[in-house]
């Protein structure tokens, strides 16, 4: 199968998935997107230049994807953004060439938006990729059943080993220190619910509880912390913050299937989320992490504190959390996942 992906929004665990998926018989891949052709994709997977995807009626990147789809036989594309979704649909009207789409967020869709009906709404639509079954359940509501199917993104604990080897220093530990890291983009975001772990992390500060927030925050959360907060802005390896931390917590009203929570765990440390769907389904509570009900200060803090005052079993969270990636977000099954799904739209 020839196989194209818009390469607008695709991050390295879907890059890996195809570079993978490339090395299989009867696949052959191509990313196209702006500079993809300079790129070291991995595998057998081919970079192809086009304009780039900056909307959902980007015109010279719709001409350009019809091109490539007649010139190349394409057989799918895959699109991990609802503008290079759009874009595909149009592009590939007329053609035998089957379309793709992926939501990874349970934001809530706008059926009265007509910029929807573009996109994840188009019947034409082949078939869409969920992070979480609870996206799919949600979306079946206006997309029939036997087009949604939910598949986690795996992680691989070779994926932070530079990280593990290289970390962020965070400086000497205090006597009775208790480190936690958040990493998230949460200006303009109150739904992240940064402002729940800043509110806990000042009620335990004379505890030793010290917090490093990781990405651009709000103003207002900036001035809410207390000066055992830190704010390190947006980072680019974010992940080397992570395993000189004793927890991460993750306060977030709703998320879909946060890759940072794997990134912890592979890193062996164990996660604090609240109990929403998509971000529970990747721990095991009560081994590799805790649960508490999203905004509630005072269960926070009783989460943090049952971490802290027992090191034995923070120590054995965080050998268990690796463990629990190694063994259920293997790399191959996402990528035997997507042979079958490609294979069964032949």
């Amino acid at each position: 199968m020839n196989i194209l992906v818009t390469s607008q929004a695709i991050d390295k665990v879907i890059r890996q998935t195809f570079a993978d998926l490339s090395m299989r018989p009867g696949f052959e891949i191509w990313i196209a997107g702006e500079g993809e052709s300079t790129k070291d994709h991995g595998g057998r997977v081919h970079g192809i230049e086009m304009p780039p995807i900056k909307s959902k009626l980007s015109f010279g990147a719709i001409r350009a994807l019809r091109r490539i789809m007649k010139r190349l036989d394409i057989d799918a594309v895959f699109c991990h953004s609802t503008s290079g979704l759009s874009c595909s649909l149009i592009a590939s009207a007329g053609l035998k060439t089957k379309v793709v789409g992926y939501r990874g967020t349970q934001a809530k869709v706008r059926r009265f938006d007509p910029t929807y009906r573009l996109a994840l709404l188009n019947p034409a639509v082949s078939h869409v990729v969920c992070a979480g079954d609870d996206i799919a359940e949600y979306l079946s509501r206006w997309i029939p059943r036997e087009k949604l199917s939910a598949k986690r993104k795996p992680y691989d604990v070779n994926w932070v080993a530079d990280a593990v080897a290289n970390p962020e220093p965070w400086g000497e530990r205090a006597k009775g220190e208790f480190r936690i890291v958040y990493i998230g983009m949460t200006a303009g975001r109150p739904f992240k619910g940064l402002m729940t772990l800043i509110d806990a992390a000042n009620r335990m500060k004379d505890n030793g509880v010290r917090l490093t927030v990781v990405g651009e925050a709000d103003p207002a959360e900036i001035a809410a912390a207390g000066d055992n907060v830190r704010f390190a802005g947006f980072r680019t390896d974010a992940v080397r913050f992570i395993p000189e931390a004793d927890v991460l917590v993750l306060p977030s009203h709703r998320d879909a299937s946060p890759r940072v929570v794997r990134e912890a765990q592979a890193c062996g440390v164990p996660c604090i989320v609240s109990d929403i769907p998509g971000t529970r389904e990747l721990i095991i509570p009560g081994k590799t992490g805790l649960l508490f009900p999203p905004g509630d200060t005072d269960a926070l803090v009783r989460a943090i504190a049952e971490l802290k005052d027992a090191p034995g079993r923070l120590e054995d969270m965080g050998k268990a959390a690796r463990e629990h990636i190694r063994e259920h977000f293997s790399p191959k099954e996402y990528t035997d996942y997507f042979e079958q799904l490609f294979k069964s739209l032949q």
